[in-house]
């Protein structure tokens, strides 16, 4: 499911996956969000959320010069922050190995110094893509899929997405009290896009439910071209490290893939993590880095 080919394009020759894992981490985009094609860059944005980073971003198709630097901030400016974005976001990848390690990669060192000249924080995410999923041990708690919504609000389903929304308490860190730092408004926003991605049979929710109540959930989404992206895997502390995540990683996957035949499924993972290691254990294979640099307003 992850190999990848050779095509020619204006002369030289090319993997027809480059930039696939650009592509990963554009797949659960809505209809909110406008994506845009250039010559060298993708345009994302969406006017409604200007605070939504991944949303508002330059998916460049190459690494940036470091002398071109100030050429795409201004260009970030002339388009997405003609909408009333306060940060600039420039994103690029480059390709990894399938069997390259679980390891924190090295920037550019000329790349980093000019970009943090110019107040960007660089960071990178591993991507990787599904080659053959690989069972885990049994782990305590039932999988389960949640239906989509109903257009309407209330009834069980409802409840069920409100319970997942929760574990979005969970998701950093291991201090229960962390998730009053946790931007609710833009949690909830989210969540809302993903009953639009339900409706729209873009999205499916999983949870793994233990004593009745869910301790874990994913989501998978896709964009209705073939490619998969799997999101948001938050286990809630006390029902960590016993192989939870694996499981319902795992079923979420086997289940997106028996139903979207010749499905790619990427995931993102902080290189060298655990998530990053966990993945790797299911059958995924390192594909590419993703290199965000971000300014922040002020």
């Amino acid at each position: 499911m992850s190999g990848s080919g050779l095509g020619s394009t204006a002369g030289r020759v090319e993997r027809i996956d480059d930039r696939l894992g650009l592509a990963v981490c554009r797949a659960s985009l809505s209809g909110r969000t406008l994506v845009t094609y250039a010559r060298d860059h993708v345009t994302v944005r969406t006017p409604s959320r200007h605070d939504f980073y991944d949303g508002n971003t330059l998916d460049l198709e190459a690494a940036p010069d470091p002398g071109d630097v100030d050429r795409w901030v201004t260009r970030f400016a002339d388009t997405i922050g003609m909408l009333g974005a306060q940060h600039v976001q420039l994103r690029w990848e480059t390709p990894l190995a399938p069997d390259a390690p679980a390891a924190p990669p090295v920037p550019d060192p000329d790349l980093a110094a000019a970009l943090d000249r110019c107040g960007f924080g660089l960071t990178p995410v591993t991507v990787l893509l599904l080659d053959e999923p690989v069972a885990p041990p049994p782990a305590p708690g039932e999988v389960v899929p949640v239906a989509p919504p109903s257009a309407e609000p209330g009834g069980a389903v409802d409840r069920r997405w409100h319970a997942a929304t929760v574990l979005y308490r969970y998701e950093t860190g291991e201090d229960p009290e962390a998730w009053r730092d946790v931007d609710q408004a833009f949690v909830a926003w989210s969540v809302d896009v993903q009953r639009e991605l339900a409706l729209a049979e873009r999205c499916q929710l999983w949870l793994t439910m233990r004593h009745g109540a869910p301790v874990a959930r994913l989501h998978v989404v896709h964009d209705g071209q073939g490619l998969a992206c799997v999101e948001d895997v938050i286990v809630h502390p006390v029902h960590r490290r016993q192989g939870i995540a694996a499981t319902l990683t795992y079923r979420a996957v086997d289940a997106h893939v028996q139903v979207h035949a010749g499905s790619r499924v990427g995931i993102a993972a902080e290189p060298g993590s655990a998530a990053d290691r966990l993945c790797r254990r299911l059958g995924f294979r390192s594909h590419a880095t993703v290199w965000t640099a971000r300014r922040l307003p002020g």
